[in-house]
């Protein structure tokens, strides 16, 4: 099977808050884009300390999606399960 290359690379920031608490969640992303395969975008989030008080966040996190629309439709599915709105 041949290895799809990559053909785009960015570092994101994806922030979002937590209402009931005003507490901020940030997490460093880098953002792939390959040339073939069923998921091609790739989104790879590490947590940026401080937790917030109410809501205990994962470290790390990975979705893959189809396109970059579908990715971060996934992103502010992935913030809403844990309480958090997606700021930017």
């Amino acid at each position: 099977m041949a290895k799809h290359k990559v053909i785009f690379e960015s570092e994101e920031v994806i922030l979002g808050i937590v209402p009931r608490a005003n507490d901020w969640v940030e997490y460093a992303g880098i953002l792939k884009i390959k040339d073939g395969g069923k998921l091609p975008v790739t989104l790879s989030m590490q947590f940026i300390p401080p937790h917030p008080f109410s809501v205990n966040m994962p470290l790390k996190h990975s979705i893959n999606a189809e396109s970059i629309t579908a990715l971060y439709g996934n992103v502010v599915k992935f913030l809403a399960k844990h309480g958090v709105e997606f700021r930017g």
